[in-house]
């Protein structure tokens, strides 16, 4: 009778280490294919041309101290918030907001390149993708990798600040 206990016990923990193994391997093999999904996209956004088919001639607009080109928003309400969204989002409110500007397009890693060179400033450190650093590199792409601090000082050096 003790041999037979430890034969089925021998036998459930030789099945619960199989299955152990199975769904580590199960895991890996979603992980190698999330990467390569992730792969696809990136090629695919990076590869698509978006033609700039917005018209902000409506806008006042003015250079910042960075020669960058900023827009008016004007005053007005909006309308902040969904009922129907997270719990994050509730309730859905009406706020207004005085008038401000904004730079018209975003960073780049050049415009942010030229603050780094101007203020002896550290280069962003992580890419926007695995594996894609270039993307840190492409002068026109909008600058990644920098974090709350970076942008803050970024804005500090071009005599702006960040939204709130």
């Amino acid at each position: 009778m003790k041999d037979k206990n430890l034969m089925i016990g021998v036998i459930a923990c030789f099945m619960i280490a199989v299955l152990f193994v199975l769904v580590i391997v199960w895991e890996i093999k979603k992980s190698i294919d999330y990467d390569e999904k992730v792969r696809q996209l990136a090629s695919k956004a990076t590869t698509s041309v978006v033609e700039d088919n917005r018209d902000f001639s409506v806008y006042q607009s003015m250079v910042g101290d960075d020669t960058r080109e900023m827009i008016l928003v004007p005053e007005g309400v909006f309308t902040r918030g969904s009922d129907d969204g997270g719990f994050d989002e509730k309730p859905q409110q009406e706020i207004y907001l005085d008038a401000f500007y904004v730079d018209k397009y975003e960073v780049t890693v050049k415009a942010y390149n030229v603050f780094r060179k101007n203020a002896a400033y550290v280069k962003p450190s992580f890419p926007f993708l695995q594996g894609d650093e270039k993307i840190l590199e492409t002068p026109t792409y909008p600058v990644v990798g920098v974090s709350w601090y970076d942008a803050v000082n970024y804005c500090k050096w071009a005599g702006k600040r960040l939204l709130t």
